[in-house]
């Protein structure tokens, strides 16, 4: 007797045809619930990353977890491997597999951090856009990380919250959409001035056009030599009519100027994160109504502020906006980029002082800690 024939219908996995008892029908029946399993794991990733039925932060370790149920899916229904003891060789490959796979993947993320974190990448210097000024040309400033603190971000405008796409403890990227106030009343309040912009606008060049054609006939009256009373009725006209277009252009620049007031609030029901950070609280749910103003997010900001004292010559050379790298002692090696954010100049015999700003993702600076600034004045 083989040993195919020996196996019981306990020792092979799904789908596995050779075995006693186990025909085409059988071997199709199994493939179709594995194709069919695999498609509502699939499905349900999707599902997971589009819903709010799951804790932000535990989105990750969800699909985890459908993950190694995807891979038992596949091993089983259609790599039929199984612990019988003629899996053996095919289990011992498959480790074998996965090894040599982590210790290339892995291997390679290492490597890439390792590089990132002790090497000055060449975009780095690239992104500092010194406009041609030389390295050796720039001011150097001696400074103190000082404390960054968490940036509350408010409701600009009132209404019900339609979505929310943040939860505390997320990172997110400057400019995320994380929540979003119902804009439906907004983008009505957007064409009713609209059109009643247009309106007026049309108005406005109709009279235009009427003012323009009375001109020209006092124009025509005064050079044929026309009358004093017809000079006189085509001026009083001219004054009536200029009059009206002036209040005209009046009432448009009203009726425009509340036109940009609906748009930037319509621009305001989407709430976005205006720097990169983590999200550290969160007070906003779907439905629920909130005000102008209203607390909804503190995010951690991924940037790290850096104070320093300016001496006379480099306030009068520095300015907002300019480009600067800064090292600190306690981090040999280690080159933060970023730039001038805010310059106080000097009052009641204090010396002027200079913030800078520069993104800290991995939180390495502490306030306290000593920094030398090169500052890139333009």
């Amino acid at each position: 007797m083989s040993e195919i024939e020996e196996r019981g219908a306990e020792d092979v996995a799904p789908g596995f045809m050779d075995a006693p008892g186990h025909g085409l029908r059988e071997g199709l029946l199994t493939y179709s619930i594995g194709f069919v399993l695999a498609v509502l794991l699939t499905a349900a990733s999707f599902y997971l990353v589009r819903t709010t039925f799951i804790w932000g932060p535990g989105i990750i370790m969800a699909l985890v977890a459908l993950a190694i149920a995807q891979i038992g899916v596949h091993l089983v229904f259609f790599l039929h491997l199984t612990t019988a003891p003629d899996n053996t060789n095919n289990a011992l490959a498959l480790a074998f597999g996965v090894l040599i796979v982590t210790l290339v993947v892995g291997g390679s993320l290492w490597i890439m951090s390792h590089l990132a974190h002790n090497v000055m990448p060449d975009r780095m210097m690239a992104r500092m856009d010194l406009d041609g000024v030389a390295a050796e040309s720039a001011l150097r400033v001696d400074g103190v990380v000082a404390p960054m603190e968490p940036q509350p971000i408010e409701a600009g405008v009132a209404g019900r919250v339609a979505s929310v796409h943040c939860d505390a403890g997320m990172h997110v990227e400057a400019g995320r959409l994380c929540a979003e106030i119902d804009p439906r009343p907004y983008r009505a309040a957007v064409a009713q001035r609209s059109g009643e912009t247009r309106t007026a606008e049309a108005r406005l060049e109709a009279l235009r056009a009427t003012l323009d054609r009375t001109r020209a006939a006092l124009q025509r009256a005064e050079a044929r030599g026309a009358g004093g009373r017809t000079i006189g009725r085509l001026r009083r006209s001219v004054e009536r009519q200029q009059a009206g277009v002036e209040r005209e252009e009046a009432d448009v620049t009203r009726l425009r100027t509340a036109r940009a007031a609906a748009e930037s609030a319509l621009a305001q029901t989407r709430i976005v994160v205006p720097v990169e950070g983590r999200i550290r609280s969160r007070d906003i749910e779907p439905g629920r109504e909130v005000s102008a103003k209203a607390p909804l997010f503190v995010v951690a900001p991924d940037q790290a502020r850096v104070t320093a004292a300016l001496d006379t010559a480099q306030s009068g050379r520095i300015a907002v906006g300019d480009k600067a790298i800064f090292t600190v002692d306690a981090l040999p090696g280690q080159a933060f980029y970023g730039k001038v954010t805010k310059i106080a100049p000097a009052r009641n015999g204090e010396a002027a002082t200079m913030d800078m700003t520069a993104s800290d993702p991995r939180r390495m600076l502490k306030p306290g800690m000593a920094a030398t600034a090169r500052i890139f004045a333009r």
